[in-house]
């Protein structure tokens, strides 16, 4: 990943998001591009900007001066399609964005994060407010297994970045069942996933649930009961009556109440994903 992209309104919520994009960059040695659009910009908003990420920078510890960093400042109400532009013109390979749960719905870390998760050209990593940690030992994966060995190409080299450990799990019964689990090769599946992308630190393991077609609440279980570091989900359109685990309405049901980050991907961003 060479060029990342955090959206902020310079609020305490952005803050997080950026506290943690910048231990994620240290790591990654990318490029950090801090977006601000507000309606009544004013020339002097730019120097506040700055001021306020530099003191960021200086609460944990790392020198600014030794990071690539961009400032981009435009007068102009928040939307998705200025940070599309922005994405585009900058050749971005991940947004990293603040989720503040208590008011998902009224501001643009609400509808307008859910939308970017949709349509974004990349992947969105969305960190909850107030989420002060950053570790990356191990990464959950949402799979509906069918399609595991495509969709984990684009987090392996995530994973790797990191040397973290890549938890896939299965949330069951689902109905239509895709893949029948009773004839899953688990072992066999990871052994040519391991070898195919020269990884070995992949483990798989299935989360029931009381119901049949609870994909979230599965989710939530494994969040509450394994507590990764990093959950990746992927989602695409799908038909009415197919509402599984890769929904994009069950994806921002997760981000919503996530109590730790959330890597998303749409059939749009994998392959971005894939070529950093």
């Amino acid at each position: 990943m060479k060029n990342i992209l955090i959206p902020t309104d310079l609020t305490d919520c952005t803050e997080d998001a950026i506290k943690y994009a910048i231990k994620f960059l240290v790591k990654s040695n990318s490029k950090l591009f801090f977006y601000h659009l507000s309606e009544n910009m004013k020339p002097e908003d730019i120097g506040y900007m700055k001021d306020f990420i530099q003191r960021i920078f200086s609460e944990i510890n790392i020198d600014i001066n030794k990071i690539q960093t961009e400032y981009i400042s435009e007068k102009a109400d928040f939307s998705n399609e200025h940070i599309k532009k922005i994405i585009k013109k900058h050749s971005i390979d991940l947004v990293i964005i603040c989720s503040h749960h208590d008011a998902f719905h009224t501001t643009f870390f609400g509808s307008l994060l859910s939308d970017m998760i949709n349509e974004s050209s990349c992947p969105v990593l969305s960190i909850p407010h107030n989420y002060n940690s950053f570790k990356m030992d191990r990464i959950g994966f949402a799979s509906e297994l069918f399609d595991l060995k495509k969709r984990i190409k684009a987090i392996i080299p995530f994973a790797k970045l990191f040397n973290a450990t890549i938890e896939v799990f299965h949330v069951y019964p689902v109905y239509p069942q895709v893949v029948d689990i009773e004839k899953f090769n688990t072992k066999k599946v990871l052994d040519k996933i391991k070898l195919e992308n020269d990884y070995d630190k992949i483990n798989f393991h299935f989360v029931k649930t009381n119901i049949d077609n609870e994909p979230v609440k599965g989710i939530r279980k494994y969040i509450n009961t394994n507590k990764p570091d990093l959950l990746v989900m992927s989602h695409k359109p799908r038909g009415l009556f197919d509402k599984l685990a890769f929904d994009s309405g069950a994806t921002v049901s997760v981000v919503k109440t996530s109590p730790v980050p959330i890597l998303a991907f749409n059939k749009n961003s994998s392959s971005k994903m894939m070529s950093c």
